[in-house]
């Protein structure tokens, strides 16, 4: 059922997930009720539920049935109820099977070493999902991180652009394929100092974003003000403004422990999306897109290789460097 914000499924293997509707809460209250739950016992639930018991009133009386006055229009004739719950579910199972999804399960690194080499973890990954991204279209194209402004009341996220002079600078010095020149040390150099502005122009944008200084939340705002009386502003009809927003790459970043992968669905059709996580020694993603395309499978790898050469990078100029 698709009608509460939270849902959890659990299931006989003593796994459980959450399943959540994006429209009323942002990632952080399903971390922070992740966390709740995995940080109770069985014991202190059964405490608790003995004492609820106790001390709460009976429920029988005060449960209604809300659906009970419908009962007579669905079982009528001229109902159109069974038609639609039919075409309801078809739908659905239409979604699925239009989509691919792929898990790439990196287990060469993960936060520690980024740390150790002097990057921000969720940058150094987004630079990493840059570049896949790169070589699977030919092209950098919109992408979107969602950042959180939880600095403001009732502040929910704002957009970080991925998409910078730095990144593109960056990606473009990788090529669209590895170039099997990483041993010429004046190259490697230029690339690892293209990956370090790349990272920390990253770092900058995402502490405006949390600031309240990004872009996206202040265009939508302005748009929202628009009455059916006013004429809209051409630079919402631009065509370089409508492109900025074709969010081709939705990402976000959510790590907790006890989460073993988590993600959702790309936004526009020919786009994907990517939930990943940066645990300590493991970067998780969740890949998906439409199954025409067949991206899935060939991003995964992109990110896997990715990931490799950034870190050959890193180790084969700090290995220089101890040799100096």
């Amino acid at each position: 059922w698709f009608d509460k914000s939270i849902q959890i499924m659990c299931s006989k293997n003593g796994k459980a997930g959450l399943i959540g509707e994006h429209s009323m809460m942002d990632g952080m209250p399903m971390i922070d009720l992740a966390d709740y739950v995995t940080k109770q016992t069985y014991n202190d639930v059964q405490l608790k539920s003995s004492s609820s018991a106790a001390t709460c009133p009976s429920s029988a009386g005060n449960v209604e049935n809300i659906f009970k006055d419908c009962a007579p229009t669905v079982s009528s004739g001229d109902s159109k109820v069974d038609s639609l719950l039919v075409k309801a579910k078809n739908d659905f199972t239409n979604l699925i099977s239009d989509h691919s999804l792929d898990v790439q399960g990196f287990q060469g690194y993960g936060s520690d070493y980024i740390k150790k080499v002097g990057y921000s973890p969720d940058a150094y990954v987004q630079m990493a999902i840059q570049l896949a991204i790169y070589r699977l279209f030919g092209k950098q194209a919109g992408t979107y991180e969602a950042s959180q402004m939880r600095p403001f009341l009732h502040g929910r996220t704002e957009t970080t652009r991925t998409v910078s002079p730095a990144s593109a600078a960056f990606v473009k010095s990788m090529g669209l394929r590895p170039q099997n020149d990483i041993t010429d040390e004046s190259k490697r150099s230029e690339k690892l100092s293209l990956l370090r502005d790349a990272v920390q122009s990253h770092v900058e944008y995402i502490k405006k974003a949390g600031k309240g200084k990004g872009v996206d939340r202040h265009f939508f705002g302005m748009s929202m003000l628009l009455t059916d009386k006013d004429t809209t502003p051409m630079l919402f009809s631009d065509p370089v403004y409508l492109r900025s927003k074709t969010w081709r790459v939705s990402t976000s970043h959510l790590t907790h422990p006890r989460f073993e992968n988590w993600g959702f669905g790309e936004v526009v059709p020919d786009g994907v999306g990517v939930g990943y996580a940066v645990k300590k020694d493991s970067c998780i993603f969740n890949i998906t897109a439409r199954k025409e395309h067949g991206w899935t499978e060939r991003l995964s790898h992109l990110l896997e290789e990715a990931l490799l050469e950034m870190q050959l990078l890193n180790d084969l100029s700090n290995h220089q460097q101890s040799k100096l």
